[in-house]
């Protein structure tokens, strides 16, 4: 551990290492807030076997559930215009933060791989007494809801991908949406630090600045110029939260044990209703992914938006709830 940090410093000319100590200085100097301080007004914590887990419901608790399951950086704050459409619609909506993201638990030894998260998200169901529902998955979310599908087919009724899926049929011409432009170079140095180390929270705020955490977000919209203050504030919310370096280097590198192929999800999804919703500018998850699924699955539609990037829930919010809706009314 000592010795990964020393060759991490050692390879920084000195003028670099006399402003990372500065930074450090002034990152331990921050003030922090509690998940329960930021947490929303609906916000709510659930103990998922040990796991503080973050989500938001909305609507009648004895409508028809749906989950929604938030991509890389994500949180409950994607799905904000979702909520709200989903409840009016007559369903019960309930959004959570999957671990280390948003609210919700950054504990370095919970696994975070997709299919960890697939067990947790399974458990928080339980826990909340959702024993079936619709599950809607974005971008990594969408990796997750694959697993999910595979690893606990009796609590499924219908699947919805949004920009996201079994990443294994993307790659190496793709890769995920880990592998953006700017966050990749960063993201390889993470995965040379321990997150055990005392080092590691004030290193990775050095790394990963709000700003560089809002310019990689960015990236992902067809218009970055949706990124208002609101919106990047809503996504830099996790940096309040002074143990958010140690979770999101665990999950950098967690390595995922039980991968699945789309041939795997076929299988699991034989008598399932799935829908695939993508933007036809989408640079983090290539539509190609979109266009693989659809061949593969049985009972599939698909729902494109035009000029729209990785995020049709917020950059063409009532064209995407009217197509959501309408397929989980069918």
């Amino acid at each position: 551990m000592k010795r990964k940090i020393a060759l991490v410093i050692l390879s920084i000319p000195l003028i670099l290492v006399v402003g990372f100590v500065g930074l450090v200085i002034a990152a331990n100097a921050q003030e922090f807030q509690t998940p329960q301080e930021l947490a929303d007004p609906d916000g709510q914590f659930a103990d998922v076997n040990g796991i503080s887990v973050y989500y938001r419901a909305q609507g009648d608790p004895a409508n028809p559930p749906v989950i929604l399951i938030h991509g890389f950086g994500g949180s409950t704050f994607t799905w904000r215009d979702t909520l709200p459409a989903l409840a009016e619609a007559g369903f019960y909506a309930v959004a959570l933060d999957l671990p280390p993201f948003g609210l919700s638990d950054k504990n370095p030894d919970i696994d975070y791989s997709r299919s960890g998260m697939a067990d947790i998200v399974a458990g928080f169901m339980d826990v909340v007494g959702i024993p079936r529902a619709d599950i809607v998955g974005h971008s990594m979310g969408g990796a997750v809801t694959a697993q999910f599908a595979v690893r606990h087919p009796d609590k499924v009724n219908r699947l919805v991908f949004v920009a996201g899926g079994v990443f294994e049929a993307m790659r190496p011409a793709d890769g995920d949406e880990q592998a953006t432009s700017g966050a990749s170079g960063a993201l390889s140095l993470l995965n040379s630090i321990d997150p055990r180390s005392p080092l590691a929270p004030s290193l990775l705020r050095v790394l990963v600045t709000e700003q560089f955490f809002v310019n990689t977000i960015r990236t992902a919209y067809a218009d970055p110029n949706m990124v208002t203050p609101e919106v990047a504030a809503g996504y830099a919310r996790i940096l309040k939260i002074q143990d958010a370096p140690v979770g999101f280097l665990a999950y950098v590198q967690a390595q995922e044990t039980s991968p699945i192929t789309l041939d795997d999800l076929a299988a699991a999804t034989q008598d399932v209703e799935v829908l695939l919703m993508w933007g036809d500018q989408d640079t983090w998850v290539s539509p190609r992914l979109a266009d693989a699924m659809e061949g593969a699955l049985a009972n599939v539609q698909r729902a494109d938006f035009a000029g729209v990037g990785h995020l049709p829930m917020e950059e063409t919010v009532e064209p995407f709830n009217a197509a959501l809706i309408a397929f989980l009314l069918s």
